[in-house]
């Protein structure tokens, strides 16, 4: 039920590169001298985090880039449970707000469900599309979504898992909020971008594959961070437009997770790669073709991405979705090194681009590198902070918490 969405911090960059290289030393230390003991927390705070674990829970996290953080409250049925109700409702600083409800049944091996979302979202970036549109270009737009379907997964073997989905999918696009940029209707991509005066409803069918290697009882357990694994996984994706039938295409994708033990026990190596390809002559909007930049995607575009090493940010070096097509290619690259049993630092590569042929992906990447800063809890990161710079387009920071990205 979790997902990224960003906003922006003018001067967050420079003081996380100078706070990163401040906590360095200190953290170093206090490993030496106390590396089996967790850092302390407040009686009060750990209770707040505690809070999260419960059926019902506080949401803290934003909705989509420029959304502002946002709060909520949520609900998610215990895995003991074969019948389950969840449901989450959040709203923005910025007045983006969302709600979702599912109901279904799940068993170790199954699980299948009814939906239904609604996210309202009044200040989105476009820069154009191709690997070559301008920051200069940027304009805004507001996107409402309204979705309702069925998914569901059977793990045929532990090994594989199949699933899919099915989905009506409605949006509807309206004047960008944002006071800073022009709204998208008043631009020049208003008569050459697909989707801008256009937004039919969609019926949208998707299927995947998924084989994780090798499988483990206890995945939080401190053996399974020093191991070999990798995660597989084949999409296809239908795409119908029920209201005319002029904006149908259909794409596939192919993701890999890889993860290696590294020099240190605790260390890790984890490379990330993902492609994916819109079959060729067909018209697919703008606002469902697939991006790149920054700390997450909003979910219309891919919303069951593995990503990599605990996040699912593409290139944190540029803006969120800074570049946007038919097309993509991202290979990521992460080392994890635990400065403390609660904190660790990870230094990573992004490499990406975007393109409106398959064969245009595998020239003039786009890329950047950085680091990250994790406070972990149960071997999730319970916040972290990642820069991303070497892009030639200034250095940019994300926070996250409890798997919530903010830019």
């Amino acid at each position: 039920m979790t997902r990224a969405s960003c906003v922006n911090v003018k001067y967050g960059a420079p003081a996380a590169a100078i706070c990163f290289f401040f906590l360095l030393p200190n953290l170093t230390a206090a490993q030496t001298a106390a590396n089996d003991e967790a850092l302390r927390i407040p009686a009060a705070a750990q209770a707040v985090i505690d809070s999260f674990d419960k059926p019902l829970h506080p949401i803290l996290g934003g909705i989509a880039p420029s959304g502002g953080i946002g709060a909520g409250i949520g609900y998610t049925t215990p895995k003991s449970q074969d019948w389950f109700r969840n449901g989450e409702a959040r709203i923005t600083v910025n007045k983006y707000w969302s709600v979702m409800g599912e109901t279904g049944r799940q068993t170790q091996r199954t699980r299948i469900g009814l939906f239904v979302e609604a996210r309202d979202m009044n200040r989105l970036d476009f820069f154009g599309l191709g690997p070559d549109s301008r920051r200069s270009d940027r304009v805004g737009f507001a996107l409402r979504e309204t979705i309702a379907g069925a998914k569901g997964w059977v793990r045929a073997t532990p090994l594989l898992r199949l699933g899919g989905s099915a989905q009506l999918y409605s949006p509807h696009l309206s004047r960008g909020k944002s006071g800073r940029v022009p709204s998208i209707e008043e631009s020049s991509f208003a008569g050459v971008v697909p989707g801008v005066n256009d937004t039919p409803r969609f019926g949208r069918y998707r299927g995947y594959a998924e084989l994780t290697y090798p499988v483990f009882a206890n995945p939080k357990t401190a053996d399974v961070f020093d191991s070999y694994q990798g995660i597989y996984q084949l999409a296809i994706e239908s795409v119908r437009d029920t209201d005319r039938g002029r904006l149908n295409f259909h794409r596939s994708e192919m993701e890999v997770q890889q993860r290696f033990p590294g020099f240190k026990p605790g260390q890790r190596l984890t490379v990330h790669g993902l492609m994916a390809a819109t079959n060729p002559g067909s018209t697919v909007p703008f606002y469902l073709q697939y991006t790149l930049g920054g700390g997450g995607s909003l979910a219309a575009f891919r919303d069951d991405t593995i990503g990599t090493d605990g996040t699912k940010a593409t290139l944190r070096s540029f803006h969120e979705y800074r570049f946007r097509d038919r097309n993509l290619l991202l290979m990521q690259a992460e080392y994890r090194v635990p400065l403390h049993e609660m904190v660790h630092a990870t230094v990573f590569v992004d490499s990406g681009r975007v393109a409106p042929n398959l064969s245009d992906l595998f020239g003039g990447l786009k890329a950047g590198t950085g680091f990250s800063l994790s406070y972990m809890r149960k071997s999730a990161a319970l916040a972290r902070m990642d820069v991303g710079y070497g892009s030639g387009e200034g250095m940019r920071v994300y926070w996250s918490f409890g798997g919530f990205a903010l830019q």
